[in-house]
């Protein structure tokens, strides 16, 4: 069967029954994870059972859905044309779904925010306590490792960006600006000093950035100031990077929020050296205004407006 057959098979093969369902969010767990273990682990099924669902699919459809590479399950010409005719459905039955959970008037169900760790437990976390308070039957689960996940993919279902709003086909706006400076602890400036030209940061320890994709602009404005003096120390946790300021390891770009909640910390002056970047309040477009993210974009754009002195570390 050829590829477009493929696609066009869906409606014969049970997609409305809870079976048929079963079997192609089972299909874009594997192709969103590109493993049967990492699909398992994601939807809480065995290795064995998701194998056996790809299967029982790829024989009702008559066409090999994925292939095997060095780097896990890969999709063929077949499954990418099928991952387009059932993502949108995935969406719409996401979205009735959550319909469906607050028909009664309050929202109901979990949401997942992803946004960066640092972020999350200086600004967020705090007010937890009064979203809970107002809306009980809500869950809120905040996706920080993989940060910025992808809605496209479901890893979220809202996303806080910092520079911009990135290639996914997302809704939202900017809610704010995120300062951020160079810190170092008390202890670290007695010993060494601070700089207070730009020759003088060839002489310090800086703690750079390793190993994300999301610290890249952070990282090339650090860089651009230190005018890329050395690293003998670089982290790609924003916790382990604060912790390393604290012990006195060295100098590093942190944000306001963060370095100005540690009296231990000083930040080093002058203005040319604090810089601001945008916030994004992202969502996808088919999910933006059910009950459930809807209430929680509006409730971390109201914390991002009362916030803002905090956020921009003026």
């Amino acid at each position: 069967m050829t590829a477009k057959k493929a696609s066009s098979s869906i409606e014969s093969s049970g997609l409305n029954s809870a079976a048929g369902w079963d079997a192609y969010r089972i299909f874009l767990a594997v192709a969103e994870t590109a493993s049967l273990s990492g699909a398992g682990r994601k939807l809480k099924l065995s290795h064995a059972t998701v194998g056996r669902h790809i299967t029982a699919l790829e024989k009702e459809l008559g066409a090999k859905l994925f292939i095997r590479e060095p780097v896990g399950y890969a999709l063929t010409a077949a499954g990418e044309r099928l991952r387009a005719e059932v993502e949108p459905m995935a969406t719409a039955a996401e979205r009735a779904a959550r319909a469906a959970l607050a028909e009664d008037g309050e929202p109901h169900g979990v949401v997942r925010i992803s946004i960066a760790p640092g972020i999350a437990g200086q600004w967020l976390v705090p007010h937890l306590n009064e979203f809970h308070e107002e809306f009980p039957a809500l869950e809120l689960e905040f996706v920080t490792e993989s940060w910025p996940a992808s809605v496209r993919r479901r890893e979220a279902d809202i996303v806080v960006r910092l520079y911009g709003p990135g290639e996914e086909n997302l809704v939202g706006r900017k809610i704010g600006r995120l300062g951020v400076a160079f810190y170092a602890s008390k202890e670290y400036a007695e010993k060494h000093g601070l700089p207070s030209k730009r020759e003088e940061w060839a002489e310090h320890n800086i703690l750079g950035f390793a190993g994300s994709s999301a610290q890249a602009e952070f990282s090339r404005w650090s860089g651009h100031v230190t005018r890329d003096t050395p690293t003998h120390f670089r982290f790609s946790s924003s916790i382990d990077m604060l912790y390393g300021v604290l012990a006195g390891t060295g100098i590093a770009a942190l944000t306001c929020m963060t370095g100005d909640a540690y009296p231990q910390l000083v930040r080093i002056s002058p203005d040319k050296i604090f810089s601001t970047t945008d916030m994004w309040l992202l969502a996808h477009p088919d999910l933006k205004d059910t009950p459930p993210v809807r209430t929680v974009m509006d409730f971390i754009m109201a914390k991002a407006k009362t916030d803002r002195a905090k956020l921009t570390g003026r």
